[in-house]
């Protein structure tokens, strides 16, 4: 198991070169995205769908600076509570922030979670998905390491563009974060999970409106980036989603204001076949 400060390992699985532009990525922004991860956080949300559960191990994957996991924290029966990351500064930064003292943090791939099958009782990833070029295989790797009886819960930012505006999008948020992969549908999230014997039993629709700047920043854009991003969402914001539900580019006095950021929350439990 890599812990603390050890370097991932090298795959040879497509999803490598992903890790390491997140790594570079959050190595860079790691003390400013802090503030922010716990900002978009739905702290009341998340502890609504996880404290009937009365879990004692829990796992949050791609923690991040270990937001959720603290959630888990402070609702758990007794909890342990281990947070994994691939990068090492992000966690540093999560030490730092002093409000996770009872989290075990974990350097470690999330597409090669170095724990057992069956381990935990809760499986937690909250505004990651999008990071990870191989979705599939981290679902996959929850779905191995909960417990039958156990559950996954799952939240991040959806999309209800297809075809070419989606692709589009999907560009420009790679302009404003290199280690942005790609946004899923709410019906892509939910065949993930189902395609690894998770038969939901809750879910919930948030949105809320996202300021440019802070858009920007958040992502770690530059004013050459910011700038060409503005002139590439103009556009978007008259493209018609037909109702889909997803993130949408919100245009005030004809600019570009910001985006209302759709998210899924999605609670399933692991069958006991699997």
């Amino acid at each position: 198991m890599n812990i603390d400060g050890a370097e991932v390992r090298q795959t040879t699985d497509g999803y490598r070169a992903q890790v390491s532009r997140n790594q570079l990525r959050f190595a860079t922004i790691a003390e400013s995205y802090a503030g922010g991860q716990a900002r978009r956080l739905d702290v009341e949300l998340l502890a609504e769908l996880i404290r009937p559960l009365e879990f004692e191990r829990a796992l949050d994957v791609a923690t991040g600076t270990a937001a959720a996991a603290a959630v888990a924290a402070k609702v758990g029966v007794r909890p342990k509570i281990i947070g994994v990351d691939s990068s090492a500064q992000m966690l540093a930064q999560a030490r730092a922030n002093g409000e996770v003292d009872s989290v075990q943090l974990v350097v470690a791939l999330v597409e090669e979670l170095p724990f057992a099958d069956g381990t935990f009782d809760l499986v937690m990833c909250t505004r990651a998905l999008h990071h990870v070029r191989r979705p599939e295989i981290v679902v996959a790797e929850m779905a191995r390491v909960v417990r039958p009886g156990g559950h996954v819960v799952i939240a991040d930012n959806v999309t209800g563009l297809s075809g070419a505006a989606h692709e589009q999008f999907e560009q420009i948020q790679r302009v404003r974060d290199p280690g942005h992969a790609t946004t899923q549908t709410e019906q892509q999230l939910l065949d993930l999970l189902r395609d690894n014997s998770l038969d939901v039993v809750e879910g919930h629709r948030t949105t809320s409106f996202r300021p440019l700047d802070e858009w920007l920043h958040d992502g770690g854009a530059g004013p050459a980036e910011s700038a060409e991003i503005r002139r590439q969402l103009l556009p978007l914001g008259h493209i018609d989603d037909d109702g889909n539900f997803g993130t949408s580019v919100v245009l005030r006095e004809g600019e570009v204001a910001g985006l209302q950021q759709a998210m899924s929350w999605i609670k399933a439990q692991r069958s006991d076949a699997i």
